[in-house]
């Protein structure tokens, strides 16, 4: 029986996990790597990533020293080169403030300075309520220079959150451009700089004062500052794996399978071979492994759809297989990016929606990539486009409907019900698209997204050993394998059914490793009906 309360959670301090024993993945040493760097620091990550929390390990470092990393990998080499001293800690964290408009932004970042001030015992002169954040930021590092650290927490939160309005979206970037500026005014007298944030932003813009700053994300050694690592899963989490896979009926290696596929795929550097998986998504699985692989980046709002959705509107002409898998040059990721003139792919980007891929080319060489990095993104992404950016969008109702009976009827191997779940897809995405009803090719992507919206493991063009599967569908202990024909007259249906259960058959479609519990289905489509017509359970024999 495992502890689940050793799990952290999402509003938990470093402090607080270690003062109740909880899980704290060491990643400390890349920690110490960067707390010695020159300048202001800057590291973005897409939401529910654990900024929060290496923002508050960092003030407990510079607060208190080692007193709770006992046993971690910075604690040694901390000691020997700190031997003991502390500094004073400047903490904003602007998702946590309260404002309307960049006056009170202004006055609510001079009281977290005046509470720090009244800790420290620094008299800010009587009038600081109508001086600016910056000058009171100046005030409080000359009164003890290179004793202060400033961390600054989702810096973008005023942006993401006025983007509907572009006056006040100015007028914040404005002022953080001031802001920024008065920083770089008292770096030299700081012992420590580091701002998160979601975005990046061009330098001529927000970061335009703050020239000195230094982007750990556009460095590989410090891509798995963040997520879980494939080695974190085993050596922290194997016993909440096997408790998760005896409360689903699964082994253990395929426990980590679905966890992988749901959660892993997140690559931030191009030279990075190793992948990491999302903490917000891993902890909420394995604390109620009996709900089941859920999509928490959607629900939970970890995708933050407000945002995104205002970015790919404009892509309403744009087929959804086209932001699935984006080639790109390398050179492109290094750049920073204002939000009223970047593309949708890179916020996208940038927001945890796709994630990179290397993969050699016809020449030899390497390709790079932007896919969505696992099913639960690559679901959250297919519903986004059929909520929001279509031009007929889908009510979230209609697409639970759907996903709930997928599913269901997957676990219960209901072949009738699975077929009318597919008819009622392809209804219900493909009417609006007089493409779809052309092309065999269309109307399988259609249940194939359909599939993907539902969260199930589903692949195009599966090779087998003698040719390709339109669709397969893996589950924990079963495969199914879907041939599709598209019939554009009553005539021609019952031939095309006999055409794919005898290609199904001579293919061997779905006889991959590993091997699992095979259920193969040839179905035909009318394109006058908008269904399927016919279909036909062959025999895995």
């Amino acid at each position: 029986m495992v502890d689940s309360t050793k799990l952290p959670k999402a509003k938990n301090s470093f402090e607080d996990i270690r003062k109740k024993n909880q899980i704290y993945i060491d990643h400390t040493d890349l920690i110490y790597e960067f707390a010695y760097l020159d300048g202001a620091n800057f590291l973005s990550r897409p939401r529910r990533f654990g900024k929060s929390l290496l923002v508050s390990t960092l003030e407990s470092l510079f607060s208190h020293g080692t007193e709770f990393f006992k046993g971690l990998k910075l604690e040694k080499l901390w000691n020997e080169r700190e031997n003991g001293r502390t500094y004073k800690v400047i903490h904003i964290d602007f998702s946590s403030l309260s404002f309307e408009d960049k006056n009170e932004l202004n006055n609510q970042i001079v009281y977290v300075l005046a509470d720090t001030a009244k800790r420290d015992g620094v008299i800010f002169p009587d009038d600081y309520k109508e001086r600016s954040a910056g000058l009171n930021l100046k005030t409080l590092v000359d009164a003890a220079p290179s004793e202060y650290v400033l961390l600054i927490d989702e810096y973008d939160y005023p942006l993401t959150h006025s983007l509907g309005n572009k006056v006040l979206f100015e007028s914040y970037r404005q002022y953080l451009q001031g802001f920024f500026g008065a920083i770089k005014a008292v770096t030299g007298d700081m012992r420590f700089i580091f701002i998160t944030g979601v975005g990046r932003f061009a330098k001529t813009s927000v970061f335009s004062q703050l020239n000195n700053l230094r982007d750990l994300g556009l460095e590989a050694k410090f891509a798995p500052l963040l997520g879980y690592t494939e080695a974190d899963m085993h050596q922290y989490f194997d016993d909440y794996v096997e408790n998760a896979a005896s409360i689903l009926n699964l082994s253990k290696e395929e426990c980590y399978a679905q966890i992988k596929s749901h959660y892993d795929g997140y690559r931030f550097h191009v030279g990075n071979e190793n992948t990491l998986y999302n903490p917000w998504s891993v902890l909420n699985f394995l604390s109620s492994p009996e709900n089941g692989f859920k999509n928490f980046w959607y629900e939970t709002g970890g995708a933050y759809p407000t945002l995104i959705a205002n970015y790919i509107e404009n892509i309403q002409n744009v087929p959804l297989e086209s932001i699935q898998k984006i080639e790109i040059g390398e050179d492109e990721l290094s750049n920073f990016y204002d939000y009223f003139t970047v593309t949708p792919l890179s916020i996208l980007y940038q927001s945890g929606y796709l994630s990179l891929r290397v993969e050699e080319n016809e020449l030899g060489g390497q390709s790079l990539f932007l896919v969505p990095p696992n099913l639960e993104v690559k679901s959250s992404l297919t519903k986004l486009y059929y909520v929001v950016v279509r031009k007929d969008s889908v009510e979230s109702k209609t697409i639970q409907n759907i996903s709930s009976a997928l599913i269901l009827n997957f676990e219960k191997s209901d072949y009738e019900k699975l077929i009318k779940t597919f008819s009622a897809a392809l209804n219900t995405f493909g009417y609006d698209d007089h493409e779809a009803f052309k092309s065999e090719h269309y109307c399988r992507d259609i249940i194939y997204f359909t599939l993907t919206l539902s969260g199930l493991n589903a692949q195009r063009e599966v090779i087998s050993e003698k040719g390709r599967a339109d669709l397969v569908v893996e589950l924990s202990d079963k495969r199914y394998v879907f041939e599709f024909k598209l019939a554009k007259n009553k005539a021609a249906e019952n031939k095309l059914l006999e055409e794919a259960v005898e290609q199904i058959k001579d293919k061997r479609y779905g006889e991959i490793l590993p091997l699992k519990e095979l259920t193969r289905i040839a179905a035909v489509i009318s394109s006058d009906d908008k269904a399927v017509i016919q279909w036909m359970h062959v025999d895995a024999n």
